[in-house]
Parts: C-alpha cells; structure tokens; sequence
C-alpha cells in the first residue's frame, strides 16, 4: 500500500510540474515589442516611469547606480536637465523565456544633448 501512495504521489507530482500551460511565444515577443515601442514614445517623465519596475536599476556613465523610481526619477531629472537631452529607441528583437515570465529586448538607442562647448554629442550603440 505504501508503494502504491508513493507512486501516486509521483505521479502527481511529475503531472502537476509538466502540465504548466503552453506560453505563446510569438505573441508574448509582439507584446514586449509594442510595450517597448509605447515606452519609447513616452510623452512625460510620469508616462516613462510606468513602464520602469518599482525595484528597478538602472546604471549610467559616471554615477552610482540608481535603485528604485525616485532615485531613478532624480537621475532622468538630471539629464533632462541637460541642453538638448533626447533619448530615442527602436526595440529591434525581443526575447521571451518558454515560461513567459521574463523577456528583454535589444534596442537601437540614440542619446542626443548639447555640451557645455555648444557642440552636440550624439551616442550610438553598436550592433
């Protein structure tokens, strides 16, 4: 009897691991796409920040790391600050796990402001 319990109990444990629902990939990756593109036209600095996570990170050149939306909000506030600030992105691949809780996407992302000189800096990434 206990071999059978234990078996069933097997059973329903290899069951409940492998019956997790089928993710669609292709329509997970077309979301975090258009997601990434609605971001990248974001109108204000409340709009942008809605599409950045409440314990997110985010490093830039030359600063500490910025954790969380206020120390995030200050360090955007900043370069907004600059002359000239623009950023500008095209999500141009997105990935999606089998499980479909996590995704990122590889962007082209132009940065564009004006020196303390009066010339304009432009920074590219590079593919």
């Amino acid at each position: 009897m206990k071999k059978v319990i234990f078996f069933l109990l097997m059973v329903t444990l290899t069951t409940s691991i492998f019956a997790q629902t089928k993710v669609d990939q292709k329509k997970e990756i077309k979301t975090l796409m258009e997601a990434s593109r609605a971001w990248a036209k974001s109108s204000s600095p409340e709009m942008f920040m809605s599409f950045i996570g409440k314990d997110a990170l985010m490093m830039a050149p030359d600063k500490a790391i910025a954790k969380g939306h206020l120390e995030i909000g200050k360090l955007l506030g900043e370069f907004q600050s600059y002359p000239g600030f623009q950023i500008v992105w095209e999500p141009q691949e997105a990935h999606v796990s089998s499980s479909g809780d996590l995704g990122y996407t590889v962007d082209r992302i132009l940065v564009n402001f004006t020196g303390e000189d009066g010339k304009k800096i432009d920074v590219f990434e590079k593919e």
